[in-house]
C-alpha cells in the first residue's frame, strides 16, 4: 500500500497565458477547417482581447495591488476608464508615453478591443434590401453581421497587433522599477502557472 502524504502551498494561474494559449487554439483550428474559419477567428479575438486586458490585471495587480483592490471603482472614473484607462495608469507608473492611438500596433489593439466590445454586446443586425432575382429563387441577402469588417486576415492581423504591443509594454515594465511583476520573457507564452509549497 503507497503511503499517503499532504502537501500544501499556493498556486498561481495566469489567465493572461491561458486566454492567448486558447486563441492560439483557435486560429490553428480554423486553419483545419476552412467552413468554420471566420467562426473561430471571432472567437479568436475575442480570447485575444481578453488575454490583453487579463494581462494588464495581472501587472497591474503585482504593480499597485491598492489600486487594483479598487479595481471597479478605479477603472470606472472617466480618466481611467475600461481597459484602456488600466493601460494608462499602468504606463504612467513607469513612465512610458503611449504611441499614438492611430498607428500600428496600438491602433490593432484598440480595434480588436470594438471587435470585443461588439461580441460581448451584439444586438441583432438589422438591414432593409431590395434584390432583383429569377422567379423560383432566393434573393442574395445582406452579409452576416460582421463579416465584412472583421474577415480572418484581418483578424489575425490584429491579433498580432496584440501581441505585439504587449510584448513592447512587457519589455518597458521589465526596464522599469517594476521588473519583479514580470515572470518569463514575452507577455503570453511560458508557463500557464507556477506554484510553492510543501511538496516534499
Amino acid at each position: 500500500m503507497p503511503t499517503l502524504r499532504v502537501s500544501s502551498g499556493n498556486y498561481v494561474s495566469f489567465a493572461h497565458k491561458l486566454l492567448w494559449d486558447s486563441s492560439c487554439r483557435h486560429l490553428a483550428i480554423a486553419a483545419e477547417r476552412p467552413d468554420d474559419a471566420w467562426m473561430l477567428h471571432l472567437s479568436a479575438g475575442l480570447l485575444a482581447a481578453a488575454a490583453f486586458e487579463a494581462y494588464l490585471n495581472y501587472v497591474g495587480g503585482e504593480m499597485l495591488p491598492h489600486v487594483w483592490v479598487e479595481e471597479r471603482k478605479v477603472f470606472s472614473t472617466e480618466s481611467y476608464r475600461g481597459t484602456n484607462g488600466k493601460l494608462k495608469r499602468i504606463a504612467e507608473e513607469i513612465n512610458w508615453s503611449l504611441p499614438t492611438k492611430s498607428r500600428k500596433p496600438f491602433a490593432g489593439v484598440i480595434e480588436l478591443q470594438d471587435l470585443r466590445d461588439k461580441l460581448v454586446h451584439a444586438k441583432p443586425k438589422k438591414a432593409t434590401y431590395r434584390r432583383i432575382h429569377k422567379d423560383g429563387e432566393w434573393p442574395k441577402l445582406p452579409t452576416v453581421w460582421l463579416y465584412r469588417e472583421f474577415p480572418t486576415k484581418k483578424v489575425r492581423a490584429l491579433i498580432a497587433d496584440v501581441e505585439a504591443f504587449a510584448v513592447t509594454l512587457h519589455n518597458a515594465i521589465k526596464r522599469s522599477e517594476f521588473q519583479y511583476a514580470i515572470f518569463g520573457a514575452h507577455p503570453f507564452v511560458g508557463s500557464l502557472g507556477f506554484a510553492i509549497g510543501d511538496f516534499g
